[in-house]
């Protein structure tokens, strides 16, 4: 009896600490909206974006290598805050798997003006490591207030700015797009 129990207990203890580790998949058509910008909302914006502002023809390299692009300053006037390191991790691999461009690096942290100043003062030079353009983002709220529900709109912008250092274009933006996604909050 003592043995029967003993082996039960054991089996029901295997089978569960067999299940904890079980990795379990949800449909993303499953999931709750959530009421705030995600970055899952940001990932497929970018990933529409980027293909359409790479297809301008002022985002075109003269070369017949696609063009460096560094991930530079993103301003955001939102209630909600993403980790830095997983928001431009997620907006390299968009960049990498377009094939559209090459990623010359990554600096949030300098601001727009430092980017231009330095790609000014390579003026002149043969050879030179700078990213062709640098990739802004910027990201807006706002809120609309109706009885019942608060409605969010939010604004996601990609800018390139141009970088190379001989061209007329040096420190302005030579293409953008916007997506727009808005939520709606019950109150």
């Amino acid at each position: 009896m003592k043995l029967s129990l003993l082996l039960s207990s054991l089996s029901i203890f295997l089978f569960c600490s067999c299940q904890s580790g079980k990795t379990i998949r949800v449909d993303s058509s499953q999931v709750t909206e959530y009421r705030d910008l995600t970055i899952r909302d940001l990932d497929e914006m970018s990933s529409k974006m980027f293909p359409k502002l790479m297809q301008s023809a002022l985002a075109q390299s003269v070369d017949t290598q696609s063009p460096s692009i560094a991930i530079g300053p993103m301003t955001a006037q939102i209630s909600v805050e993403f980790p830095e390191a997983l928001r431009i991790n997620r907006l390299k691999n968009v960049i990498t798997q377009s094939g559209l461009a090459r990623i010359s690096g990554s600096n949030s942290s300098s601001s727009l003006n430092e980017y231009i100043r330095f790609a000014k003062s390579q003026q002149g030079r043969s050879n030179s490591n700078l990213p062709d353009y640098v990739l802004t983002q910027k990201i807006y709220e706002n809120r609309e207030y109706q009885p019942r529900v608060i409605f969010k709109t939010y604004t996601y912008i990609l800018e390139l700015v141009d970088l190379r250092p001989d061209s007329t274009n040096l420190g302005s933006v030579v293409v953008s797009e916007t997506e727009t996604i808005v939520k709606q909050v019950k109150k």
